[in-house]
């Protein structure tokens, strides 16, 4: 081997380590809260483990939320909370609308659903067809919601899609169908929050005398906390994520609502060290390195301690404006995160793809879920949103794929960030994002720049500023400016108000441009 081309090689082993490496040290600024509960000194070890370059390089995730709660489909996921609030609290109509189509709480439960619950057209095929066909590089499922229904085989419980309603191993089928493409597996558990998840204190002496959750041979189902320890669930719970490592050997780990369990002590933190020590120790199916999500939920509690796994924001909630290192934020097709009759699908593809650039620019992953039928079927609305997705990653991948962060992310007119008053908190929105913004990636090997206009200015030109002639982009100069879709050479002139480029007049694309900026030498980051 040349000195030259080990010194390359040495060069691309430095940047891959600076990139994938996302430490405590780097993420002090974020706007999540570290535990303010005693952590166990094993943390320590686990927050070493850097996040895998494969998921960085990935940058596109799907999963879906589809449960028992498909099926009446109103509410959304949360139905078995809404069903069972007390004192005749209604706050999505779950209520009206389950006792005018099901009849009376008393008469038709929850666990009622599930004879209902045999999805005859779940096709393991056709869902992943849709998330690989779509762009994902990576996908899964949410194996188990809140009401804990499991969507595997396990041992463990007969609360599962195996023993009930489908009769069908339905992760493995899903597991078996990912692990016939390039993509790696994702498995997603929101199951921490099964224990006492629709009990109150508020429940009048009629409900508790009335309903199917107090009655003491559905405790196994519904997960009473008066009558169940919270040792047992506990370790049910592990016992649960330990036989979903061990039998699908998911790539990727992401938990829901596991902070404030932790800190009520329903699920030791030690259980959850143990397992995510074996889990990387372990690594994916092919030997790759495993990540597990750190999520911030709306409690601003980081779900594990600040600096271990994949950072994960909920649709770009609560976020910093400068992220460091890297990260995942995880969004609905459309909402409610279920299937509900009659959906509005008014987020199209357009929505989502410039969501993407964006957060890609800003070292974000995104994972999409799918909101599956009650029946297993996938609506025609959603099929149309993730070819519209497909096509456009399809012929513009370059510039989001394997790509990582610039020293600028973005340059437009757009308002990003904005102020929820009902939520009391910040959220990205990407509704103004259009022709007047430009997002920026640059290739692994930092030889090429990518700047994606998010639409088609009306003047046929655009002008970035932060790429004049004044500005130091490389070592060297600009030396070729092509269209990604089509490999076009096109014009263009720097001058001190800025890079202006030319856009072709075939292969532009009203949702995004992607242009591909090579340089002499190699750019500065």
């Amino acid at each position: 081997m040349s000195i030259r081309t080990l010194s390359s090689v040495v060069f691309l082993a430095f940047l891959a380590l600076k990139d994938s490496s996302v430490v405590a040290q780097e993420i002090e600024k974020t706007n999540g809260k570290d535990w303010n509960i005693p952590k166990s000194p094993l943390w320590n070890e686990l927050i070493k483990e850097s996040i895998p370059e494969w998921i960085i390089d990935a940058k596109f995730g799907m999963y879906t939320h589809w449960g028992i709660y498909s099926v009446p489909a109103h509410g959304g996921p949360d139905y078995v909370k809404e069903l069972y609030s007390p004192n005749a609290v209604d706050r999505k109509g779950v209520k009206k609308y389950h006792e005018k189509k099901y009849g009376p709480i008393e008469d038709f439960g929850y666990k009622d659903f599930l004879p209902i619950f045999n999805a005859p057209k779940f096709d393991a095929q056709e869902w992943v067809s849709i998330m690989k066909n779509g762009g994902a590089k990576f996908g899964g499922i949410c194996l188990a919601h809140h009401d804990g229904f499991c969507l595997w085989d396990s041992k463990y419980t007969k609360w599962d899609s195996m023993d009930a309603g489908p009769k069908r191993d339905i992760y493995g089928e899903i597991a078996k169908e990912v692990r016939k493409t390039d993509m790696k597996l994702l498995a997603t558990f929101h199951m921490a929050r099964s224990y006492g998840y629709m009990f109150s204190k508020d429940h009048t002496a009629e409900e508790r005398k009335i309903w199917d959750i107090y009655d003491e041979k559905n405790d196994w189902i519904y997960r009473n906390p008066q009558t169940e320890s919270k040792e047992n669930f506990a370790a049910e719970w592990a016992n649960k994520v330990r036989e979903v490592i061990n039998k699908y050997r998911p790539d990727v780990l992401w938990f829901d609502g596991l902070s404030n369990s932790i800190k009520k002590d329903e699920v030791p933190q030690d259980t959850i060290v143990n397992i995510f020590q074996d889990y990387y120790n372990l690594k994916g199916i092919d030997g790759d390195e495993v990540v597990v999500c750190n999520k911030l939920p709306s409690s601003k509690v980081w779900n594990f301690p600040l600096g271990f796994g994949l950072r994960c924001y909920e649709n770009c909630r609560d976020m910093e404006e400068k992220p460091e290192g890297y990260w995942l934020s995880d969004r609905a097709i459309s909402y409610p995160w279920s299937y509900v009759n009659n959906k509005n699908y008014k987020d199209k593809a357009p929505y989502h793809i410039r969501s993407l650039i964006d957060m890609v620019s800003r070292g974000g992953i995104m994972l999409m879920s799918l909101t599956p039928r009650g029946d297993g079927s996938i609506d025609p609305q959603e099929i149309e949103i993730m070819k519209g997705i497909g096509f456009w990653l399809n012929t513009n991948g370059e510039a989001i794929y394997g790509t990582r962060k610039w020293k600028v992310s973005s340059e437009g007119t757009a308002e990003m960030l904005k102020y929820v008053e009902r939520k009391k908190s910040y959220r990205w929105t990407f509704r103004e994002l259009g022709a007047t913004d430009v997002r920026f990636t640059r290739s692994k090997d930092n030889t090429k720049l990518f700047a994606i206009v998010l639409g088609n200015p009306e003047s046929g030109t655009y002008t970035i500023k932060c790429l004049n002639k004044d500005e130091k982009i490389a070592t060297g100069g600009i030396s070729k400016i092509s269209l990604i879709s089509t490999n076009e050479v096109v014009h263009w002139k720097q001058t001190e108000e800025g890079l202006t480029i030319e856009f072709p007049k075939q292969g532009i694309n009203d949702i995004a441009n992607a242009f591909r900026i090579e340089i002499d030498g190699r750019l500065e980051y």
